[in-house]
């Protein structure tokens, strides 16, 4: 969900002074003067301003866009949601999907110099686990590892669990060696909120908090690219209008979040370069399967038809986008393809008249710092007059819209939200949406159903991916068949370049996309 982030992002907070830290036995990332050096420098303005620089703490995405750069997970996932080996070649899993054993990439150098082993992943998520925040939250069903030897990890699980291979995408790798002198106190949150010991494709040079992350191309990679810029510099600017104005003055090669009119504005100069990649959330119109009227079916299916899908695209999208098809976003396997969800007001009117709820209101709650939901509501109270509802507008904060939906008597009829899975992956996301047992928790139509919990937990018990694959495909039928959600779209992380940055690869792992992946243009 988000009203907004994973992610769950519900504020910013940062050191009130900003100091420049150097850190430690590695190269400074900035890049400066002219010709070739300053051409194969990437600046980035954007609002993702880190709380700390802790890869744990990479579930928000804030802090996850400013930390991918610097370290290496085990797995990945493609644009199409298929494993990629990282870290990690080779994987395999016992007979009940209890045990995973993993051999890992030969030759791999931490930016310290230390060399990469199983004792690192062990360290990673071991720590992970004392400290249990985060990113920790996709490793619930860890219990324990050890290192057979320096390239192979042994993985006990507390259960079978065919997707946590998938979920050790959201775990970054520390350099142990390096880590353990500076624990201190708290397993080296506080050191590891303004250092970084990876091994990714930049290594940090200076850090600013709230301000500014340098970064310098390492040239000890395992996966080494020349086309890869020698430095990129991380601008943290959270007003978009100071984004589009540095941008402009040439300051900033590439930003994202501007206003759909500034877009267009300057997508009309050839010099410069509008780009929209996928992002791996959605726009939803959760439905109060327990409220007063929208517990009638009849009233949650014209609630569907009436709204307007097309008008949201170029409204509340400005076209950087597209309606979605299914009830789970873009990259994941299993998903049901249910068809773009079509407007129909002559239908709508005849469901509401039969539910007897004519000129009835119902609440709606959305966030009005997200400007396609502030669009949205009004695309939904117009859509629904001409059915014969009212609606009645509540502009909400995300904790104030988690006490609403914790409550059955505050909960609103109609909630606008995002959503997204942290790794593609239909179980895990359904389960949170869908499952009775989060009702007031993560399930925000507090749905029941028997039938979806039965297929839930046999999905995610399953020891075979074809048989998982096919009970979660039944969920989103039965789902979908009662009317519990309008899926309206997917947004695009919308971008404005200079030109100088190559094709960005969707990534379905990141909320906008991986700083790691970027490439010059020439």
């Amino acid at each position: 969900m988000d009203l907004h982030k994973r992610r769950l992002v519900l504020s910013t907070f940062a050191a009130a002074t900003a100091m420049a830290l150097s850190s430690c036995q590695l190269p400074t990332g900035t890049v400066s003067g002219g010709g070739a050096a300053k051409q194969s420098t990437i600046v980035i303005g954007s609002s993702n301003t880190a709380e700390t620089l802790d890869p744990l703490q990479s579930s928000d995405a804030h802090n996850d866009f400013n930390l991918a750069p610097m370290y290496d997970r085990l797995v990945d996932f493609d644009a199409k949601g298929e494993k990629i080996a990282k870290l990690a070649q080779e994987w395999t899993f016992n007979g009940d999907a209890t045990q995973l054993t993993i051999t890992l990439r030969k030759g791999v150098k931490f930016h310290s110099g230390n060399d990469f082993t199983a004792a690192d992943v062990v360290y990673s998520l071991d720590r992970a686990k004392k400290i249990g925040s985060g990113a920790a939250s996709f490793l619930s069903d860890y219990a324990s590892s050890k290192a057979a030897d320096d390239l192979h990890v042994v993985i006990t699980l507390s259960k079978t669990d065919l997707d946590f291979i998938g979920a050790l995408s959201q775990i970054y790798i520390l350099d142990s060696k390096l880590v353990k002198p500076n624990e201190g106190s708290d397993n080296a949150q506080g050191w590891l909120g303004t250092h970084e010991a990876g091994s990714g494709p930049f290594t940090m040079g200076s850090y600013k908090p709230n301000q500014e992350l340098d970064l310098s191309r390492y040239k000890d990679y395992w996966d080494f690219d020349d086309k890869r810029p020698t430095s990129i510099v991380l601008r943290m600017i959270n007003d978009s209008s100071a984004n589009r104005d540095e941008f402009l003055a040439g300051n900033v090669d590439i930003t994202m979040g501007l206003a759909a009119v500034d877009v267009e504005n300057i997508s009309k100069d050839s010099k410069y370069e509008v780009v929209n990649i996928p992002a791996p959330r959605q726009t939803y119109a959760w439905l109060n399967m327990q409220g007063k009227i929208t517990g009638d079916a009849r009233v949650r299916e014209a609630i569907q038809l009436a709204y307007d899908y097309n008008g949201h695209l170029t409204s509340a999208l400005g076209n950087q986008g597209t309606i979605a098809n299914s009830i789970l976003p873009e990259g994941i396997a299993c998903r049901v393809d249910a068809g773009k969800p079509q407007q129909n007001l002559e239908k709508a009117k005849q469901l509401i008249k039969d539910a007897g709820v004519e000129g009835a209101t119902v609440t709606v709650a959305y966030q009005p710092t997200v400007r396609e939901f502030n669009a949205s509501g009004t695309i939904l109270q117009d859509s629904l007059k001409k059915i014969g509802l009212n609606a009645q507008l509540k502009a909400v904060t995300f904790p104030q819209y988690s006490a609403l939906v914790s409550k059955p008597e505050t909960m609103p009829d109609v909630a606008l939200a995002w959503d997204f899975a942290a790794f593609p992956a239909a179980g895990p996301m359904l389960n949170r949406e869908w499952n009775s047992a989060f009702v007031g928790q993560t399930n925000f139509t507090r749905y029941t159903n028997p039938k979806v919990d039965a297929l839930l937990k046999d999905g995610l018990t399953a020891a075979d991916q074809k048989q998982a694959c096919t009970d979660f495909q039944e969920v989103q039928k039965q789902v979908l068949a009662d009317h519990a959600l309008l899926y309206i779209a997917y947004p695009a992380v919308t971008m404005v370049s200079d030109k100088k940055v190559g094709p960005i690869p969707f990534s379905p792992t990141q909320q906008d996309f991986n700083v790691g992946t970027l490439r010059m243009a020439k």
